[in-house]
């Protein structure tokens, strides 16, 4: 091999512009000249210059270690959303075989902290429960106005709220916590109106950030909404 000065890069002639043309034209012309892979020489920027097929394997190589980077990486969400697609199915499970509704905020709870790793977990249901037994529980706040004013823009969009939340509203789902709490997802409960929230939380502000997937936890608050839907008030 020979070392040559880098190439300054310079507007093609027509006669380049030629070149490249009908080399784009025939891709088969090096295999009627396979002498000139062999003789041929890429400069690179340092100043080396090597053969036009070691070029192209080292092109190569780099391509096929992006394709297995990006291979593992699908491998590895795949394996993730199986997992969480089990977890979502057990929980599932769980709430359906529930006998009542305070059951089923313990199994709920009990799986986010322990299935899906969230610190802190709530439920917020504006309505009263149907039995008298359970209007107790602190998932249920009644016709709170206060309370939902201050998710006014979830209730109106029926759309998950992802990243930091006001102080007031994390005091609202997480009473005593919200020097804690760093981030957030609040998902309306409701089909068509928004009957109640659902909210995960962590002391990690990165954990929970606008954009994120909340595919599973979407279809979490879904499910929750018609287990819990029997349960409440019909006045």
């Amino acid at each position: 091999m020979t070392t040559r000065e880098p190439l300054e890069a310079t507007a093609p002639n027509p006669v380049e512009q030629e070149l490249v043309e009908y080399l784009r034209t025939h891709p088969e012309f090096f295999s009627r000249y396979p002498e000139l892979l062999e003789t041929l020489e890429i400069p690179h920027d340092c100043g080396k210059a090597v053969s036009l097929i070691e070029y192209q394997i080292s092109v190569l190589r780099d391509q096929a270690g992006e394709m297995r980077t990006k291979l593992k990486q699908l491998v590895s969400n795949a394996r993730e959303n199986e997992d969480l697609n089990q977890c979502l199915h057990r929980l599932t499970l769980s709430l359906i075989e529930s006998t009542s509704v305070d059951e089923i905020f313990t199994n709920l709870y009990s799986s986010l902290r322990d299935d899906f790793n969230s610190e802190h977990a709530a439920i917020r249901i504006f309505s009263t429960p149907a039995q008298v037994a359970d209007r107790g529980l602190a998932e249920f706040v009644g016709e709170d106005r206060d309370g939902a004013s201050l998710f006014g823009p979830l209730f109106e969009s029926m759309k998950p709220v992802c990243g930091r939340i006001k102080p007031e509203q994390v005091e609202f789902l997480f009473p005593g916590h919200a020097g804690n709490i760093q981030s957030c997802v609040v998902l309306p409960l409701g089909e068509t109106t928004c009957i109640g929230l659902l909210a995960v939380a962590s002391s990690d502000a990165q954990r929970y950030y606008p954009g994120m997937g909340v595919v599973f936890l979407k279809q979490l608050a879904e499910t929750v909404t018609r287990i819990v839907n029997p349960y409440l008030s019909r006045r």
